[in-house]
């Protein structure tokens, strides 16, 4: 069954009213999201919220990660969607959650180019706070194993290269963090979102996967979608910058970035060709591309 199908078949109200939500405005279904269903509604206090379904039965593990990372993040302070409800639709997985005001950081530089440094770095200060999160000790029991191979096969040597440098498991790591998953109202982060691969990690494993999502994923359609691209470096420099000045320094995270590439290319590779994922085959042919320059650049292969 697709996924409109098994849209079809939930009507976001009574959802709601099955989780206590049973005053609520219209719900607004959210598009934009690889893995769940999502709506936007308003309770009578003004408060907006989103109720989140994880509609595929192999969407449970995610379900389970998200909460515990979003707990961690309440925990901590971060500005993150706070868990308010948990509970099941139609025997899937469900939460409710706040709802975090702003937009994405690359939609606020496309709109305001001018504002790319100063937001590139506060995509690096905000990484930081979160590498300073102690993880649940959920996420510590089976890690580092259940993040680092999160490759193909193919790509199983850089798997156990990563495992050959010693990994921290002490850090709360994102392994999603980019800037379409920081939003913000121009002046700070709002919302940390899209918690789905979450871990007990090292921070140089998350530094690595956000740098060559920066430099390699593709940016989505805009008018100004042409800018960005090359304004990639640019707000490399910056995030850099950003975590450098938040915690210190930045450790050496290059010998991760094949490893960090391989397993945004395996996680790309299963959404190519679903409806509003703007990747194409030559993206995967250019990740491929880069992740043989990054392994022979640390010497793997």
């Amino acid at each position: 069954m697709d996924v409109a199908d098994i849209e079809a078949q939930i009507d976001p109200r009574q959802a709601l009213a099955a989780l206590g939500y049973t005053e609520v405005s219209e719900p607004q279904r959210v598009t934009g999201g690889w893995d769940t269903l999502l709506w936007r509604f308003a309770t009578p206090d003004g408060r907006e919220h989103s109720l989140r379904v994880y509609h595929q039965p192999h969407l449970r593990g995610i379900a389970w990660r998200e909460r515990l990372a979003l707990e961690a993040c309440a925990g901590a302070g971060l500005p993150a969607p706070r868990l308010e409800k948990v509970g099941e639709v139609q025997g899937a997985p469900a939460v409710v959650l706040s709802w975090c005001p702003g937009i994405p950081i690359l939609a606020f530089v496309e709109k305001k180019p001018w504002t790319l440094w100063r937001l590139g770095r506060l995509l690096g200060r905000t990484q930081a706070q979160v590498h300073a999160v102690t993880p649940p000790p959920e996420f510590a029991e089976k890690a580092p194993d259940d993040w680092v191979y999160r490759v193909t096969d193919e790509y199983a040597d850089l798997a156990s290269h990563a495992l050959s440098l010693g990994l921290s498991t002490s850090s709360l790591i994102h392994m999603d963090f980019h800037p379409l998953n920081l939003v913000s109202d121009g002046a700070s982060v709002t919302g940390i979102l899209d918690w789905a691969y979450a871990a007990a990690g090292d921070p140089r494993a998350d530094l690595a996967r956000t740098e060559v999502t920066i430099l390699a994923a593709p940016i989505p359609p805009g008018p100004l979608s042409a800018l960005l691209n090359l304004a990639r470096y640019l707000i490399l420099r910056a995030w850099r910058s950003g975590y450098g000045q938040e915690a210190g320094s930045i450790p050496d995270y290059r010998p991760l970035r094949a490893w960090a590439g391989a397993t945004l290319l395996a996680e790309t590779e299963l959404v190519l060709h679903r409806p509003g994922v703007w990747a194409t085959q030559e993206t995967i042919e250019k990740f491929r591309r880069m992740i043989d320059i990054w392994a022979r650049e640390a010497g793997i292969r």
